[in-house]
């Protein structure tokens, strides 16, 4: 038996307990799910959770932790060069190699996405834009019918997302960003926040987006996760429509890239078992037949190439393929959870108190070279 944890969403659930199924009739080895908020996804430190599995549903920031704890197995020393090149190949923009860090694999892409739009088409009644100009001016035209999701995670990934698509993304140097771009990006969420309605400074992508696909409360929601889930007819009332992240003139570029990806705990008695199963649920033939159809949001390019798929899933995977494959990946060093988690607290904070723009941006710039210079 492997035990493994992901994440609570049916995003995740629906596919991994698919997959679970098929492999104990495929190969008679039971793998238990347990799940966690999407919360402690983002944020629980990674060391604490491995002993405890054999498999890990990680995000691709937590690589530097893996590296520096020694918490995962490199899984490109359990599974064959073929079998690596051949899921690099299949992945979706840079989900692959996201989990690539100090010459090792440490997970494989089971699941794949980055921030994009989302909007009802029939309470829109136009075209989406497509530049951040024209969605303040969609925001101030329909006060509180328009949403951001800024619970700290998103509004630390909204504000890097805005740098990334105006061409400053950070590099690891002394810098989080030009001063310029920053304080830019903290004024239009700031906007966003006071025009949008007051309870989504709460809110994860899975809130704003059940409310988008549940009545009329909300028309769009221009910076999110993209979740196949609410585009799905099956799944909600009145399905969205997700499309490419709007543009500060370079096109849909920079948008943080999010997903999963299946690692191995380095305390799995079973290593070479729990890596077999961790490659098999990211392979195509899987995502494509498994985890696609019950819900999940394939880290395989071929499935979200399938055109069957795509219409099930109301155009999702084309309308934002333009997006994903020129999304931008985080550092994975081992400061970055750090940062990423207080600095979306900061941001949340400063959101909510509607603090200056020039301020927020510079507290998140010394707490970015804080982080840097920390001991790890």
């Amino acid at each position: 038996m492997l035990r493994a944890i992901g994440w609570d969403h049916p995003r995740c659930v629906g596919p991994m307990r698919a997959c679970a199924d098929a492999w104990r009739e495929e190969q008679g080895v039971d793998v238990v799910w347990d799940f966690r908020s999407l919360e402690a996804f983002g944020d629980q430190p990674l060391e604490q959770v491995a002993p405890d599995y054999d498999l890990l549903v990680i995000d691709h920031p937590f690589c530097g932790t893996a590296s520096a704890t020694g918490c995962l197995t490199t899984l490109d020393e359990l599974v064959d060069e073929e079998t690596l090149s051949t899921l690099a190949d299949d992945a979706v923009g840079p989900s692959h190699r996201s989990y690539s860090f100090a010459g090792h694999q440490w997970a494989f892409a089971t699941d794949s996405a980055c921030q994009v739009a989302a909007f009802r088409p029939d309470l829109l009644g136009a075209p989406f834009p497509a530049s951040w100009g024209g969605v303040l001016e969609l925001a101030r035209s329909r006060p509180g019918r328009v949403a951001v999701p800024f619970a700290p995670a998103h509004a630390i990934s909204s504000f890097l997302s805005l740098c990334a698509n105006a061409g400053a993304a950070p590099a690891a140097g002394e810098s989080l960003v030009h001063e310029e771009t920053g304080v830019q990006a903290v004024s239009l969420l700031t906007e966003l926040t006071s025009i949008g309605p007051a309870e989504a400074i709460a809110w994860e992508p899975p809130d704003a987006l059940a409310r988008l696909t549940a009545g009329d409360e909300l028309h769009c929601v221009p910076l999110t996760y993209g979740f196949v889930t609410y585009s799905r007819a099956e799944e909600v009332a009145h399905p969205c429509r997700f499309t490419d992240l709007p543009s500060a003139g370079g096109g849909p570029v920079g948008a943080v890239l999010g997903g999963a990806g299946l690692a191995v705990s380095s305390t799995s008695r079973y290593p070479a078992e729990a890596a077999a199963f961790a490659a098999w649920a990211s392979g195509a033939e899987a995502q494509r037949t498994l985890v696609a159809p019950a819900g999940g949001q394939p880290g395989s390019r071929s499935a979200w190439l399938d055109p069957d798929l795509d219409a099930r899933a109301g155009g999702f995977f084309s309308s934002t393929l333009a997006t994903i494959e020129a999304s931008w990946v985080r550092p994975r060093d081992a400061w970055w959870p750090a940062f990423q988690r207080e600095a979306g607290d900061l941001l949340t904070t400063a959101l909510a108190d509607r603090a200056s723009a020039i301020s927020t941006f510079t507290e998140l710039d010394s707490l970015y070279r804080d982080c840097i210079r920390r001991p790890t």
